[in-house]
């Protein structure tokens, strides 16, 4: 339920659409003057980031894309539409019902096999060339933020690619498209799956389209489900972060795109997992239907 506000659906809307234009023109222009300061190589697919300073310039380039295309640009739709209440209006508050954080925690770990099989079935799709160049040129950035020589190189990337993200994404596809813009227009399960569809559509990472979205809908519910952003933003730096640390401890970069898991114990695993999930999903609805029918005031149809 959102807060009680004078804010219509369009209203909104407006203020969201008009935040992400305004902070993605800015932060498109820092990150390009940056870029051109660094002499980093951005957008081309064969360049090799071989020294510890270029790639901690990328890494900290794409830090400050990360806060200021969602997070500044969430915090600003946010504070246009709900004034100092914009941190309640996005749930940034305590978790409201505890009882729902080992589901929404358990979906989200038993989810992973799940996550995994849908990864390897999304490389089966023959994608267009134009499609491969895209996902060749976010392998070679992301093998330069994930490239490690000394410790400090792994804490500024696990600040770019786990903290960041999980704070910033979070706000804006979780607290403000699924909790405040997409409620005032539909129900509270397509509210988590077009919100989950437009978080991995704007990845533009064709390849791993499905598992992003599968992951980026776990996180919906435990949003949904806790009430409060607190959880997926932990879930969120969980995810990120293990695989920042395994890839540091590993000493190897290895892309999504070269995913080599025989299919038969991913089918298995991710079949099992999809009943778990299910099943907690189902249960966790009708229990949260049933709270949410209690509290409802009277004559509040």
């Amino acid at each position: 339920m959102t807060p009680p506000s004078p804010v219509s659906g369009f209203r909104l809307l407006l203020y969201t659409v008009f935040s992400i234009i305004a902070l993605l023109l800015i932060t498109n222009g820092v990150v390009f003057i940056l870029a051109r300061q660094f002499a980093l190589p951005l957008g081309d697919s064969t360049a090799t980031l071989t020294e510890i300073s270029q790639r901690q310039q990328l890494r900290f380039i794409l830090l400050i894309n990360n806060v200021g295309t969602w997070g500044l640009s969430a915090m600003l739709a946010l504070s246009l539409a709900f004034g100092a209440a914009w941190s309640r209006a996005a749930r940034l508050v305590p978790v409201v019902r505890p009882q729902f954080t080992t589901p929404a925690v358990l979906a989200f770990l038993l989810g992973l096999p799940l996550i995994a099989l849908g990864a390897y079935l999304n490389l089966q799709l023959d994608l267009p060339d134009w499609m491969d160049r895209s996902e060749a040129t976010g392998n070679t950035m992301l093998a330069g933020i994930l490239t490690f020589e000394i410790l400090p190189e792994l804490l500024m990337a696990l600040l770019t690619v786990a903290v960041v993200p999980a704070l910033c994404e979070e706000l804006m596809f979780r607290g403000l498209i699924q909790g405040q813009l997409l409620p005032r227009i539909m129900g509270g399960h397509a509210a988590v799956w077009v919100a989950a569809a437009i978080f991995s559509a704007i990845h533009i990472e064709f390849a791993g389209f499905v598992p992003r979205l599968l992951l980026s809908a776990l996180l919906g519910y435990a949003f949904r489900w806790t009430g409060s952003l607190w959880v997926p933003i932990a879930l969120h730096l969980l995810f990120n972060g293990s695989q920042v640390i395994s890839t540091y401890w590993s000493g190897e970069f290895t892309a999504d795109t070269e995913m080599d898991t025989p299919f038969m114990p991913l089918l298995i695993a991710g079949t099992i997992s999809l009943g778990i999930v299910g099943y907690l999903i189902v249960r966790s609805e009708k229990k949260l239907r049933g709270e949410l029918a209690s509290t409802r005031p009277p004559g509040d149809q």
